[in-house]
């Protein structure tokens, strides 16, 4: 376990432009804990003491359905809360495991929101961060219940996750984690033959290349085009 320095904090969407007692108040109430892949973070019912942000690394929120079958709601990465609420302490509606080995910033969220009481600006962070996670699912859900083939719903959850957690590379740009055919079939709700079907069928058009579970896009406008196209 590890401390909290100003410089980390700064790096950080969810800190920028606090208050300097603010950040020396941060630095004394969190710590940082490391996590390995496949462990979890929390399970869906949990009672949550904690905000947890995460530093590197990525990890799946899940839901498990009546059968026992997991469904993959978000792949999250850097300068994510993966909390749900700010105020209500309530159980996890969620199950958070790790995908890819993570440093995890922890805080106490009754020593937490007393600093909100203080710096309105980190509310504001907070707040707009929460947001943008409500407006992205809103999309997903957009995209889950319309008649879309698979391999375009693939297409535009992998234009996504470029536009996430992509880095530039000679092949184009390159998603910064592996992903497996398994995960993928989770994150899009479907089978797994259908979405290796669906990932063959993008390959051969070219328009992304598949290596050692390694996704590279050659071209994200091209993608972009693929799955936006009637």
């Amino acid at each position: 376990m590890a401390s909290i320095t100003q410089e980390t904090l700064q790096k950080l969407s969810l800190f920028q432009g606090l208050q300097s007692s603010t950040y020396a108040a941060l630095m004394d109430i969190g710590r940082v804990e490391t996590y390995k892949s496949g462990e979890h973070l929390f399970r869906e019912k949990d009672e949550l003491c904690c905000f947890y942000i995460i530093l590197s690394g990525t990890v799946s929120l899940y839901k498990t359905n009546s059968n026992g079958q997991q469904k993959t709601i978000f792949i999250l990465g850097k300068d994510t809360l993966l909390n749900e609420t700010l105020f209500d302490p309530i159980p996890a509606s969620i199950s958070c495991k790790i995908h890819e080995d993570c440093k995890v910033l922890v805080f106490y969220r009754t020593d937490f929101i007393r600093l909100f009481q203080q710096d309105f600006r980190l509310v504001q962070n907070f707040t707009n961060h929460l947001s943008k996670r409500i407006r992205r699912l809103y999309r997903q859900l957009k995209n889950s219940t319309s008649i879309i083939k698979i391999e375009k719903k693939l297409a535009a959850k992998l234009w996504k996750l470029a536009q996430d957690y992509g880095v530039p590379h000679e092949k184009g740009t390159m998603i910064n984690f592996p992903i497996t055919i398994t995960s993928l079939a989770d994150l899009l709700g479907s089978y797994r033959e259908t979405v290796s079907r669906a990932l063959k069928i993008l390959v051969e058009k070219e328009l992304i290349i598949y290596e050692h579970k390694y996704i590279f896009i050659p071209d994200p406008s091209a993608l972009s085009i693929f799955f936006k196209s009637p």
